[in-house]
C-alpha cells in the first residue's frame, strides 16, 4: 500500500512539474491563460512584423487587371484573396469601403483586386467574375462576399443566379466555363505570387511604391493599416522635399 502510494505521489509531482514548465514556456511566448485556454496575448502579435520587404514583379493578364483608383498613385495594393475565404470577405465587407474612403479616392492608392482560388468553386467565381464587363467586376465580388449559400449549396446554379443578376447570360457562363485558357491565366498568376512573394495565405496585401514592395499577410485593424499606409505616403514625400 505504501509503495502504491509513493508511487501515485511520483507521478503526481511530475506531471506537477510538467505543467509549470509549460506554463513558463507559454508564458514566454507571449500566452495568456484564461478559464477555457491559453491565448496569445496581444503583446507577443505586436512583435510580428507588420510587412516583410520581397522582390519581384506581379505576374497579372491585362483580363485579370481590374483595380479603382488612380493608376497614376504613389502606392499601389495588390490584394490576393479567394472568394472561399471568409477573412477576405470581412476585408472587402468592412475595412474596403474605409480604405476607398480615406486612400483610393483621394488618389493616394490604386487598389487591385487578385483572385487567389483555393478550391473549385473559388475559381469558377473567379472566372465569372473576370467574364463580366468591368463596372460589374466589383458589384459581382460584393454579392458574393454577402452571400455565402453559392459556397456551400454545391450547386453550380446558385453561383450562376448571381452571374445573370450582373448581366451574363446562359450562353455567356457557359462560355466562361469553358474557358481553358482563362483558367491557365488566373493559376498562372496564383502560382507566380507563390513563388515569387511566398504567399500562401489569403488574404494576402502586396503594396507596392517607388520605394519598393513589401508583403502584409493576413487581415489587419483598419487604423494599423491607414498608419502603415500614410508612413510609406509620408517617406515617399519626405524624399522628395529633402
Amino acid at each position: 500500500m505504501q509503495k502504491m502510494i509513493k508511487r501515485i505521489s511520483r507521478i503526481l509531482a511530475l506531471l506537477a512539474m510538467y505543467v509549470i514548465c509549460a506554463y513558463g514556456y507559454l508564458t514566454t511566448k507571449g500566452f495568456i491563460f484564461t478559464d477555457e485556454a491559453p491565448v496569445l496575448s496581444n503583446t507577443a502579435q505586436a512583435k510580428e512584423e507588420f510587412s516583410v520587404p520581397v522582390k519581384g514583379e506581379v505576374q497579372i493578364g491585362k483580363k485579370q487587371l481590374r483595380y479603382w483608383g488612380d493608376e497614376k498613385a504613389p502606392l499601389t495594393i495588390y490584394d490576393f484573396s479567394s472568394m472561399a475565404c471568409s477573412h477576405c470577405g470581412d476585408f472587402h465587407r468592412f475595412t474596403f469601403p474605409k480604405l476607398e474612403r480615406d486612400f483610393i479616392e483621394t488618389g493616394k492608392l490604386r487598389f487591385v483586386f487578385v483572385h487567389f482560388p483555393i478550391d473549385a468553386v473559388s475559381m469558377r467565381a473567379a472566372k465569372l467574375s473576370y467574364c463580366l464587363p468591368p463596372e460589374k467586376y466589383e458589384s459581382f465580388i460584393s454579392a458574393l462576399y454577402k452571400k455565402k449559400d453559392w459556397l456551400f449549396s454545391g450547386k453550380d446554379e446558385t453561383l450562376n443566379k448571381y452571374a445573370r443578376e450582373q448581366g451574363l447570360t446562359d450562353a455567356e457562363i457557359k462560355a466562361c466555363d469553358d474557358d481553358k485558357k482563362l483558367t491557365s491565366d488566373i493559376l498562372l498568376t496564383r502560382n507566380s505570387a507563390m513563388e515569387t512573394f511566398g504567399i500562401s495565405a489569403t488574404p494576402s496585401f502586396l503594396v507596392a511604391g517607388a520605394d519598393g514592395k513589401e508583403l502584409i499577410t493576413g487581415t489587419r485593424k483598419y487604423e494599423d493599416l491607414s498608419e502603415y499606409l500614410n508612413n510609406r505616403l509620408n517617406k515617399r514625400k519626405n524624399a522628395k522635399n529633402s
